[in-house]
């Protein structure tokens, strides 16, 4: 299966689904209207072409701090239907996509939060390193529970 291989804060790289992807946009960040009362990952929502689209920060939601540190003019989002809930995944930046081999039954990397369960599995891609892939099913129940 082919993924879109991303960078998150602290040059922590994780693998998402390419099917799953509809487009790649770049937003500013003035252009997010943010939404009182929801959780910390979820930065806001956008218009985009007539339609809203949440932006969801995968570094605060999947990274063990609070608050990311560095921000950006601009911001990479990567477009995705969840179940008829359009969803903006920003990411620090993209790197490449590569088709991976997922293996299961692997422990992920003390960088990550495992707690959470956001991501099911480790890839092996040929140079013997390890990709954390993004679980989208699990990641659907959390928006739907918070959306």
């Amino acid at each position: 299966m082919d993924y879109f291989i991303v960078e998150l804060e602290q040059e922590q790289k994780i693998g998402i689904p390419l099917n799953s992807i509809q487009e790649v946009i770049s937003i500013a960040q003035q252009d997010i209207c943010p939404i009182p009362g929801v959780k910390n990952s979820l930065l806001g929502v956008i218009n985009q072409r007539g339609k809203l689209l949440w932006l969801l920060d995968l570094s605060k939601l999947l990274l063990e701090f609070k608050q990311v540190v560095k921000r950006f003019n601009k911001l990479t989002v990567l477009i995705t239907n969840l179940s008829n809930i359009r969803v903006g995944l920003v990411v620090q930046k993209l790197d490449e996509i590569k088709e991976v081999q997922v293996i299961t039954n692997l422990s992920l990397s003390s960088n990550i939060t495992n707690k959470s369960n956001y991501l099911k599995s480790l890839s092996l891609l040929e140079d013997e390193q390890t990709l954390q892939v993004l679980d989208l099913d699990i990641l659907k129940n959390y928006l739907q529970e918070t959306i």
